[in-house]
């Protein structure tokens, strides 16, 4: 009786190749995911960039046209300390859902003459020298609230706009409206810290 020889399946794998393919697929998800998401929250933190260069630019012309600054509690009715508000739309806070220009952010914003390219992840603010609580009364400060990368840590960046005197040096700003914020630093290095003014920038913090 002739004998028969085993052949190992074409396309089969063993156990130990199995196990390796499983843990080189787990090491790269490992590096992947996180980048993935950090892309996330960088790609979501680009709308406050952008909209808060907007709305200063909006804010100095309506400040150059009035020689007055619109403000955020005067202007809305009921008054909203930040627009799109979080609590109308169910939040406690702002986070990875994007939130409706609904009609009180529109109604404010109308009045400064800008307006956001369509719901955003954000919740704005603005206080001005005008309403009070600034040491400067030609001045303003723009903020974006939002926890992009859903860690729970709602982070800020502002625009601020300080007064200056004839010689350019800065006598007072604003702090945000929401969380009394002071105007966010920058090290420089050396040991040298900058405050950032007329600029978008981060503040320090969770973020």
């Amino acid at each position: 009786m002739r004998g028969h020889k085993r052949y190992r399946g074409q396309g089969g794998f063993t156990l130990t190749e199995l196990m390796i393919t499983i843990a080189l697929i787990g090491t790269m998800s490992a590096i992947a995911i996180p980048n993935f998401l950090t892309f996330q929250a960088r790609s979501r933190r680009s709308e406050a960039y952008s909209n808060l260069a907007g709305l200063a630019r909006a804010y100095k012309s309506y400040g150059a046209d009035r020689d007055v600054f619109p403000d955020m509690l005067t202007s809305t009715t009921p008054p909203e300390p930040s627009l799109p508000s979080p609590a109308d739309n169910s939040k406690a806070a702002p986070d990875t859902v994007k939130m409706p220009w609904d009609a009180k952010t529109k109604a404010f914003f109308d009045i400064v003459g800008w307006q956001s390219d369509g719901p955003v992840y954000y919740s704005y603010d603005v206080k001005s020298g005008e309403s009070g609580g600034c040491s400067c009364t030609r001045c303003f400060t723009a903020t974006a609230h939002g926890d992009v990368d859903g860690d729970g840590n709602v982070g800020a960046l502002m625009y601020v706009h300080p007064q200056t005197d004839n010689d350019g040096n800065v006598i007072g700003s604003c702090n945000s409206e929401v969380g009394n914020y002071g105007p966010p630093i920058r090290n420089q290095g050396g040991g040298v810290v900058i405050t950032v003014y007329d600029e978008v920038a981060a503040r320090p913090g969770p973020y």
